[in-house]
């Protein structure tokens, strides 16, 4: 045995490709068994073959695999590489980790590397700097004139943008990639929400064009944080240090952000806002937040940096969403008409608030905020939709300390922590034995009213102390664009078209929406 032992070092060559072997030999064999439900730790490799034997379908086997293993388990990385990582869906885990226990559990510096596109934003903040960042954007949000602001520009957006666009596509009888389109309308209403600017990427005259350098770049600065997330931090890296790949496209990427943005705040200051507006009543993002007071020990520099991670974190965390959410929300309606003949019932029985001159097929109509507080099917089905397609499929925390879940398993310091969101609503333990189904009214009292879920169980938007703050604009968002949708087209998927989650930090699909829109005789 000392002789062996004595060969192998004289000679690591040997021993280096005796393990190569055994670690493509154990790959292999993984992949033949790759449809098992629990994955499993292999010698050398960890749990990796699980991830690339299932890449077609990675949410759902990571829900089978929570559903197996009683919706907690640890996920082993290769060796040597602490790479190892607790993945859970249990709601007593999620309201532990991120409500009672929140303190313990925070995002992490490797997260804030990931999003580091963001800047120091409230999205990837540590506990102190997200406190002060939470205040700011509470107070914000909370104000009547920002709300006002945002939920007329969805309107006006809808009038003057999805609508049109539509419409033209239904007189042209054209199949329309309708994610392209939420991507878009969504990208024109943040940007107006933040700038009180219109970008109109989905105007008719746009839409056949690339996208504008404001819009592509939030989409660069997307799927390189989706690479981030999926190839080891070493291989990213080291792609950012030599300026190449999708690394180099990040760089150009947060150069066009940081161009606009910056622009827009010396444009801003450069005119002394009105006595309204200097009281925060400009009503759009910037607006908003260059009428806070300043912090005394603020630089020039850092002041202006700190607005532009607000803006650049607000339109990360509205555009894609929203755009996702608005996509799975049709992909539903389509595949389960009666839904959408109750929602269009119950629209009927509403007055729209607008009208818009269509190019040849008469009048549309167009819903506010406030006549949809009464469409609680309409909102049920937004709901369903988003406890089976959450937009954020999964959290990401990092333990502060050692600890212990309600079901007894031991998290030791340094852990990153997975809350996946997307196996949450398919879980029977959590939502009963229907749970795959689309059923609105499962959110529906006997009396009609909206029922409540507490946010561990439906954690569509994330729960405890960093609970969404844009939650009620979010769905009211969703609200009117899917109203104006549905009261004046039909929406009919494009045969033989499949519509699948893409593996992704937002929920968007492998391969779009392909639909074909009509318009419906005045309704």
């Amino acid at each position: 045995m000392g002789a062996l032992r004595s060969f192998l070092l004289s000679y690591p060559e040997i021993l280096l490709a005796a393990l190569c072997f055994l670690s493509f030999a154990v790959f292999r064999l993984a992949l033949r068994t790759r449809r098992g439900l629990a994955p499993v730790s292999w010698p050398v490799v960890g749990m990796i073959p699980f991830v690339f034997g299932n890449l077609d379908r990675l949410l759902d086997a990571t829900t089978d695999a929570l559903r197996e293993s009683g919706c907690t388990f640890m996920f082993r990385g290769p060796w040597l590489a602490r790479a190892d990582l607790l993945v859970t869906c249990d709601p007593a885990a999620v309201h532990h980790c991120l409500a009672a226990n929140h303190g313990n559990y925070d995002k992490g510096r490797d997260f804030a590397e990931m999003f580091d596109v963001v800047g120091d934003g409230m999205l990837v903040a540590d506990a102190a700097s997200w406190a002060r960042q939470r205040l700011v954007a509470a107070t914000v949000f909370g104000t009547p004139a920002f709300r006002s602001f945002v939920l007329s520009t969805v309107q006006r957006q809808a009038e003057r943008l999805l609508v049109p666009f539509l419409d033209r596509a239904a007189a042209a009888a054209r199949e329309v990639e309708l994610e392209d389109v939420f991507m878009r309308f969504s990208l024109d209403v943040s940007y107006a929400s933040v700038f009180a600017a219109d970008l109109d990427s989905l105007s008719i005259a746009a839409a056949a064009a690339p996208f504008p350098p404001f819009g592509q770049a939030t989409r660069v600065a997307s799927e390189a944080v989706l690479f981030r997330h999926v190839v080891p931090a070493w291989w990213w890296k080291l792609l950012r240090w030599l300026n190449i790949g999708i690394e180099r496209r990040l760089a150009e990427a947060k150069a066009v952000l940081d161009e606009f943005v910056y622009r827009e705040i010396a444009k801003r200051k450069s005119q002394p806002l009105s006595v309204a507006g200097s009281q925060g009543e400009g009503g759009d993002f910037l607006s908003m937040y260059m009428a806070w007071p300043r912090d005394p020990g603020m630089t020039d520099r850092q002041r202006d940096q700190f607005l532009r991670d607000a803006a650049v974190g607000y339109m990360f965390a509205a555009k894609d969403l929203i755009a996702a959410a608005l996509t799975w929300f049709f992909y539903m309606l389509c595949t389960h008409p009666h839904v959408e003949a109750k929602i269009l019932n119950e629209l009927k029985s509403l007055h729209p608030t607008a009208t818009v001159r269509s190019t040849g097929g008469g009048e549309h109509a167009v819903f506010d905020s406030d006549t949809l507080r009464s469409a609680s099917y309409l909102h049920a089905a937004v709901l369903e939709t988003l406890r089976l397609f959450p937009p954020a499929p999964f959290e990401e925390k990092e333990a502060l300390g050692d600890d212990v879940l309600p079901d007894g398993t031991r998290v030791a310091k340094g852990t990153p922590v997975i809350f996946c969101i997307y196996a949450m609503g398919r879980i029977e333990g959590i939502w009963g034995g229907g749970c795959h189904e689309f059923r609105p009214e499962r959110w529906l009292s006997g009396s009609g009213r909206v029922r409540h879920e507490p946010s561990h169980k439906f954690a569509a938007f994330n729960c405890g102390p960093r609970s969404c703050l844009g939650k009620n604009l979010g769905l009211s968002n969703l609200k009117i664009a899917a109203a104006a949708i549905i009261y004046n087209f039909r929406v009919e998927l494009v045969d033989g078209h499949v519509v699948e989650p893409q593996n992704s930090v937002v929920l968007h699909t492998k391969n779009g929406l392909r639909v074909r829109v009509m318009r419906r005789e005045a309704a």
